[in-house]
């Protein structure tokens, strides 16, 4: 029977602290609805992970083979795996999944990749190693056996910076967790869990964010400054782990410290109730791979605002709010037309439900199992 091994590094930290990466969390989904239909493949499939302490696969709560390499998760230490076969030696795989962007491996031509984005070929930010990225994961995608991306525009963008074959990039869209992420309908039990558990008592625009510059959170702070002049009833939560100075001294100098919050490791069930209380979620990002917040936003009833560039209509569809770009002067009146009761919640609660419906884990891990199969040359 043919073998598939996934790399699951990107999930070592889920089993560490709970926490995981945007990337960690679709492995760790994808992995786990491969797992509930591991009756409709026939392959083995295999987990492998990489660091000293041997945590990983063994960790993962599937009927999956499970296979560590006790060895720092150092990229001086994975250089070798271009030159030794530890994992082929170790597994005797057929087919190799690295599910995180980029990895060293031994032979390509075994080896499917999930690119998530082609973002780095498009904008160098500082706070990432992009010039690096630039020069290593193109040699890649046109050596490796497949491609699978999460959008179009991601597809696209691959297509137009490495001079990859359109026909060697599959397209499937990541899933949302639906037992997670769902609409509350007692909003009293909302507001008690949020006052009880995060103590927010407070109507609030959301933010989900990072540090990337693409991400615009500085622009949308810069927005609630402006809007604070008329004396809003929303707060702005933001689930921002370490903004940037210069963004804590502007709400500093604006006086507004008790009405911008961050919020930092908040839990998938903290996540839920944020969500599910949020007036809106506000996602101004300059460019997304897929934009997993928006989804997980939608599936929970939330109205969102964000910008009509790259995946994001493609996640959005008719059920958002779109900005055409991410300035100040556009995100300040998107918070002005909902302090202004100009939009029907219900109706883009509901929409939002609906179209979230349409992505499911287990339709990404079906369509994850015709991939393998066509790489293994496995017939349907």
């Amino acid at each position: 029977m043919k073998k598939l091994l996934i790399d699951i590094n990107s999930v070592v930290p889920f089993f560490v602290s709970g926490k995981v990466t945007g990337i960690g969390r679709t492995t760790l989904q994808l992995v786990s609805s491969l797992n509930e239909l591991k009756n409709t493949h026939n392959f083995q499939v295999g987990l492998i992970s990489q660091n000293v302490k041997g945590i990983g696969s063994k960790q993962f709560n599937t009927t999956f083979n499970k296979f560590h390499i006790y060895a720092p998760n150092r990229r001086f230490i994975n250089r070798m795996n271009h030159s030794i076969p530890f994992k082929e030696i170790l597994t005797n795989y057929d087919l190799l999944h690295i599910p995180h962007n980029y990895d060293f491996v031994f032979k390509p031509k075994r080896t499917v990749i999930t690119l998530h984005d082609a973002l780095f070929m498009k904008i160098n930010e500082k706070a990432f190693d992009h010039l690096r990225l630039r020069k290593k994961v193109p040699q890649l995608m046109q050596k490796c056996r497949g491609i699978i991306t999460c959008s179009n525009a991601s597809k696209n963008d691959i297509v137009e910076t490495m001079s990859i074959d359109p026909d060697k990039i599959d397209v499937i869209y990541w899933g949302v967790d639906h037992n997670t992420f769902h609409a509350l309908d007692d909003k009293d039990y909302v507001k008690d869990a949020l006052k009880r558990h995060m103590n927010i008592d407070k109507p609030y625009f959301l933010c989900v964010s990072c540090n990337s510059e693409r991400k615009n959170t500085h622009k949308l702070v810069e927005a609630y400054i402006r809007l604070s002049r008329q004396y809003p009833v929303n707060d702005l939560i933001s689930l921002w782990s370490n903004p940037p100075t210069f963004v804590l001294e502007m709400i500093k100098q604006a006086d507004l410290t008790s009405r911008i919050h961050f919020f930092s490791e908040v839990t998938d069930l903290e996540l839920r109730l944020l969500y599910n209380g949020a007036t809106a979620l506000i996602f101004p990002s300059s460019y997304e791979g897929f934009g997993l917040p928006v989804l997980e936003a939608m599936a929970c009833g939330t109205p969102v605002v964000t910008c009509r560039n790259s995946s994001l209509p493609e996640v959005g569809g008719e059920a958002v709010i779109y900005i055409d770009s991410p300035i100040t002067e556009n995100i300040l009146k998107s918070l002005e037309s909902f302090e202004n009761n100009e939009h029907d919640i219900r109706s883009f609660s509901l929409k939002g439900i609906k179209r979230a419906s349409n992505f499911t884990w287990s339709k990404t891990a079906g369509e994850y199992i015709s991939v393998y199969k066509k790489y293994l040359e496995i017939e349907n």
